[in-house]
């Protein structure tokens, strides 16, 4: 029996993830593509099958009655396909793979892993500093700490820790910044990927005092932090972040102001790995941690 030919593999990739995103855009930042690379392997699909899988709109891309026939078939196959490579390259049930980014995995994670190896040494742990959202079932990823509102559809989450946002700075300046106008005054310290603006620390601690002076801008949390530290200027931070360079004394908080954020620590997970025995294993010791490090912040 003669076999009828496939379509290129990406196009059919391409297509399911569509499906599942909506957009061009967010298709794109899953498959680590361009938009339009995204557009050109649907085009290439469509051509291939000689149908109009999905109705551009202003809402996004909708399934056609073709597409809506098509699509559970391809969500079906590549799941099928990813379980069947992660049962494959799967060598030890005890490797836990956990992503984060990589400030709260300097700042905070690996000071306090020793005591998750200690209470569980057959664990192998491996650690992903990453800031995108990762599909857990494709990059074979078992749990993840995130930082945001929360919502993420089709995954299992579990609130961690609220944050509000501070500034600090290095002791250094303490004599520098005696009112929150003088911070408006700078220097400041710019986190560029932070989901805080000094403007809405300013708004929080009632000054109508202008942006002025001078800033230095980071394109990472990490190297921004480490500027502070080292006295380049003021920092807006979230407790979860500076605490342990409060404590020691390498940060100070000018201003006891925090103003609060819709935002928080959480845990993140696929429903299909959420209760494998090494995840509640971390899930149940992070949380744990968490409820100590609260109790001892206030």
């Amino acid at each position: 029996m003669k076999r009828t030919p496939l379509p290129p593999l990406n196009s059919l990739r391409a297509a399911e993830a569509i499906g599942r995103n909506g957009t061009l855009l967010r298709t794109a930042d899953e498959l680590n593509v361009t938009p339009g690379a995204v557009s050109q392997q649907l085009k290439t699909l469509e051509q291939f099958l000689g149908l109009e899988l999905f109705a551009r709109t202003d809402k996004g891309m909708i399934p056609t009655e073709a597409g809506q026939r098509l699509l559970p078939g391809l969500s079906d196959a590549f799941t099928r396909i990813r379980d069947s490579i992660a049962a494959a390259t799967r060598q030890d049930e005890n490797v836990l793979t956990v992503t984060t980014g990589v400030i709260f995995a300097g700042k905070w994670l690996v000071p306090r892993l020793g005591r998750f190896r200690d209470r569980h040494p057959e664990i192998d742990i491996r650690i992903s500093t990453d800031n995108r959202l990762t599909s857990f079932d494709r990059d074979d990823v078992d749990i993840g700490v995130r930082f945001g509102r929360g919502g993420w559809e089709g995954l299992r989450v579990h609130k961690l820790l609220e944050q509000q946002m501070l500034p600090v700075c290095a002791p250094s300046l303490k004599d520098r910044f005696r009112e929150p106008a003088d911070i408006a005054r700078g220097p400041r310290i710019v986190d560029r990927l932070s989901f805080f603006a000094w403007q809405d620390w300013l708004n929080a601690a009632g000054t109508d005092e202008p942006l002025s002076g001078q800033e230095i801008t980071f394109s990472d949390g990490y190297l921004a932090l480490e500027a502070a530290m080292a006295g380049h200027g003021a920092m807006l931070g979230w407790p979860v972040i500076i605490q342990d360079a409060l404590r020691n004394g390498d940060l100070i908080e000018p201003f006891k102001i925090c103003a609060p954020t819709p935002y928080a620590y959480w845990l993140v997970s696929s429903e299909s790995r959420w209760n494998r025995p090494t995840v509640q294993a971390f899930r149940n010791w992070i949380i744990e941690e968490v409820k100590s490090f609260a109790s001892q912040t206030g």
